[in-house]
């Protein structure tokens, strides 16, 4: 595996969770694949690149003041995918009980050869 894949893989991710700490809809769009997937704790799916975008954007216009910290657990590459298991704690409010949960992120290379988001699994933690 060459260090151009690797930080390609790294700097999607990186840019990714950034959008998502940013609550920037805009930076969150552009790290989307084609035809993205996501699995809530609760285990319902939204399907389609428009679907999660919409959820998201109306995840980020919250006024709640919610903070999304994480650790990267684990990441594994390939010249094609990148997969990130992510130790997340959530926090809807600063005096709300965290939720814990393990966040999966898988990401795909493009025809441009752009590492993109296609698939997110959440686990939830005791």
């Amino acid at each position: 595996m060459s260090t151009a894949t690797t930080s390609a893989f790294r700097a999607a991710l990186d840019e990714h969770l950034g959008a998502l700490q940013a609550r920037d809809a805009g930076r969150f769009a552009a790290t989307l694949g084609d035809d993205v997937a996501v699995v809530d704790g609760g285990g319902a799916v939204t399907r389609g690149t428009d679907a999660v975008l919409r959820s998201h954007a109306e995840w980020f216009a919250s006024p709640d003041p919610w903070r999304f910290d994480y650790e990267i657990v684990l990441t594994r590459e390939t010249a094609s995918s990148g997969l990130a298991v992510i130790d997340v704690t959530y926090r809807q409010t600063p005096d709300a009980a965290p939720a814990r949960f393990l966040l999966s992120l898988v990401f795909e290379r493009d025809a441009a050869g752009t590492f993109k988001f296609v698939y997110d699994q959440n686990t939830a933690r005791g």
